[in-house]
């Protein structure tokens, strides 16, 4: 179709239909279906430790290996084997309702975010779903199996449907009690109201299935349903079991685990299955054959993922993922992988996903023909471990080697897909640490609640960071930069410490950033103590070299002011490393919401006795700086970057600069100029009385080696006592 065609087509749509039905399809597409997808896939993997309990209990009830069974008979008895078998009834065989009330809370959890309803009814919809589980899945006549992995498709469809179902009749059933009323309050109030809509949903939900029910029975034994069966009958036992490893691949994309619903088809009369007691079947498809060679590590031949991610992929996430999938994928339990990457309802991967287990089972197809291989051994369970399973079945290594080849063809088939994964990760990795790091850096009053209390992304990049920054810190990734600072000479009359931080895998992290999440722990201060002792260890270095003449400023935070620590630190590092008091200078940042408490003045004054140099950083945009220089002498005044660059088209800027300039002389103080870029933005400076500049116009910051041959060549017009 055509532009015009499709322009028509809509509007005559939108006559027919109206605009409501539109507006429902694109909420229902941009905003349920991902919904949807995430709650399902954070639910089965919230599950995940009971597969892994489940699957390594069914491999020990059925150990292929008669000595160690008869070992474990002889010493722990035979309660073993009906405590594991238990024990894995127990969770896979409950999977499918565990997972409906799992769906069912984490939709409805999604729901409350959106709508605002009260928490309470969380719990409820998931119970109610639950419920409604167990009546569509018993068809009037209970059965255990059907709590398991057979109905998990129902599992999806009715915990999506119940909390929708159940929040959308709670908006609009009306509200006829107040919690004041009660003495349970708000918790029973809402459990009163939610039992309409409780049953409400269970009847809908009723309803709708007896109508699908009914249309899916009729469907299963039309003519058309029945003449295919008849046409795959007539199909040999490799084709049957390729159509069934696609079958299932295809289903499993939908969140649906069709493996378990052949294995409880397999045997039947009619059926297209092997029972699950048989290896492989010439004439129909076999469970045990698909289970060991096609399905590589559980569903899609997961093991060809594992060994891409832990061997050739360059994504850390993706290692660490593949490493904690090693154990349940031993077990042939691989959901780690198909909901991590995702792999279910996700459907960038479904190619690979499909074609991988059927490359391993046409491979293992060809041996068996071929006569490479053949399957006279001991039968195995489904959660027998990879190359065990190969070895028991065909009796020696021909199987474990059959394997191997198909793990590396899957290998093969997920390397492009993995490599383009890769990259869409790396891009999306960056664009959010770079909106992220952003946020970081507002100021603490712009900033809104503490980062390291949200629970969204922002709130664990900030944990994240301050975990690896305090690992980080003395270590190589850690490192201070030292950018000159010039008279009207050009002489370098000072270097301030500005902190550089590499992650490992966000590569450098803006210092702001770090000290605004360092500032809401107590990690500002071992921070502080370290840029402390980095700089007087670098002084007492230069000075070995010959350099002296010139301060290193370190910036404060207004926290450390608050620390009873602070002076006894900096007096500590400066005996340590043998500095001079004139050769330190401590930077209090303006702009930081600096302390006026008691505390606070205590320490400026120990400072001001030590006789370190004291500066106000961030000058002019605020009021606290006026009240220390009325109560403390300070040396320097650094004006605040928003006046300095723009000082060349803004007269008021100007003005700002000259009055603070004219009130540090007249207090005996420097004024320092930052982000000095050009000669003019210098000259005028000048003129309106800074004598100390600061920019690129003369270097950025510099690493420690390169100071020495910097100052050499600018040299030192600085004498000890001046600055």
């Amino acid at each position: 179709m055509n532009t015009a065609q499709v322009t028509l087509w809509h509007g005559v749509s939108r006559r027919l239909f109206g605009g409501a039905v539109f507006r429902g399809l694109r909420l229902l597409l941009r905003q349920r279906l991902p919904a949807w997808f995430s709650s399902v896939r954070e639910a089965y993997l919230a599950l995940l430790p009971l597969t892994a309990m489940g699957a390594l209990a069914l491999s020990l009830a059925e150990i292929p290996y008669p000595p160690l069974v008869n070992w474990m008979l002889q010493h722990l008895g035979s309660g073993w084997q009906s405590w594991a078998y238990a024990l894995s009834a127990a969770t896979l065989g409950v999977m499918g309702f565990l997972g409906t009330c799992a769906i069912s809370y984490k939709v409805s959890g999604r729901l409350q975010a959106v709508q605002r309803v009260d928490q309470y009814g969380q719990l409820t919809t998931a119970a109610v779903a639950g419920a409604a589980f167990l009546v569509v899945v018993f068809k009037g006549q209970p059965d255990l199996k059907a709590f398991g992995y057979a109905n998990v498709f129902h599992s999806i469809w009715v915990g999506i449907a119940c909390s929708e179902l159940m929040h959308g009749l709670a908006r609009v059933w009306p509200n006829q009690m107040d919690a004041s009323e009660m003495e349970a309050g708000l918790p029973l109030r809402s459990a009163i109201e939610l039992s309409v809509a409780a049953a409400l949903s269970m009847l809908v939900i009723s309803l709708v299935y007896g109508l699908l029910g009914s249309g899916f029975n009729w469907l299963t034994q039309s003519a058309p349903v029945a003449a295919g069966v008849a046409a795959l009958q007539q199909l040999p036992g490799f084709a049957l079991n390729l159509f069934f490893v696609l079958i299932n691949q295809l289903f499993w994309i939908m969140g649906i685990n069709a493996g378990q619903v052949f294995l409880s088809w397999a045997g039947n009369p009619g059926a297209l299955l092997a029972p699950s007691s048989v290896a492989y079947d010439a004439v129909l498809a076999t469970p045990m054959f698909m289970n060991a060679f096609a399905h590589l590590g559980g569903a899609g031949a997961t093991w060809g993922v594992i060994v891409f991610c832990i061997f050739l992929s360059k994504d850390r996430g993706l290692r660490r993922l593949a490493w904690l999938s090693i154990v349940p994928a031993i077990l042939n339990v691989n959901e780690p992988i198909l909901f991590g990457l995702p792999m279910v309802l996700g459907f960038r991967m479904a190619l690979p996903f499909v074609l991988a287990p059927l490359c391993c089972c046409g491979i293992a197809i060809v041996a068996m023909q071929l006569g490479l291989m053949q399957l006279g051994g001991q039968l195995v369970s489904w959660s027998t471990p990879i190359l065990v399973s190969g070895y028991v079945m065909s009796g020696g290594w021909a199987g474990p080697a059959v394997q191997m080849l198909g793990v590396l063809a899957a290998t093969t088939i997920y390397a492009p897909f993995l490599r383009r994964l890769e990259q869409r990760r790396e891009e999306q990795r960056r664009s959010t640490f770079a909106r992220t790091i952003n946020g970081f850096m507002l100021p603490i009053e712009l900033a809104g609640p503490r980062h390291l209390d949200r629970d969204d992304v922002s709130g664990a990049l900030a944990r994240s960071l301050v975990r690896d920054c305090e690992a980080d810190l003395g270590s190589s990734r850690m490192s201070l930069f030292y950018q000159p600072q010039h008279d009207s000479l050009g002489h370098v009359v000072g270097l301030e410490a500005l902190l550089r931080w590499t992650h490992p895998k966000h590569g450098p992290v803006p210092a702001q950033a770090i000290v605004n999440l360092a500032e809401e722990c107590e990690l500002i201060h071992r921070i502080g103590v370290w840029v402390l002792n980095q700089a007087c260890r670098d002084i007492a270095r230069w000075r070995a070299q010959g350099l002296q003449g010139f301060t290193v400023s370190i910036n404060m935070s207004s926290l450390q002011l608050e620390s009873s620590e602070w002076t006894r630190q900096v007096r500590l590092a400066m005996r340590e490393h043998g500095v001079s008091p004139h050769e330190l200078d401590i930077e209090i940042t303006e702009g930081r919401n600096v302390s006026t408490t008691e505390r606070a003045n205590q320490t400026l004054t120990e400072l001001q006795a030590l006789g370190v140099s004291l500066s106000m950083d961030d000058f002019g945009m605020g009021c606290t700086s006026l009240l220390y220089m009325h109560r403390f002498s300070m040396n320097i005044l650094k004006l605040d970057g928003v006046l300095t660059r723009h000082v060349l088209s803004s007269p008021v800027d100007q003005d700002i600069i000259r009055c603070v300039c004219e009130l540090a002389r007249a207090q005996g103080m420097k004024v320092v100029a930052e982000y000095v870029e050009t000669e003019a933005q210098k000259e005028l400076l000048m003129k309106l009385g800074c004598n100390i500049f600061q920019g690129w116009l003369f270097s950025p910051a510099l690493p420690f080696e390169a100071i020495a041959p910097y100052v050499k060549n600018c040299g030192v017009h600085m004498h000890e006592g001046e600055l």
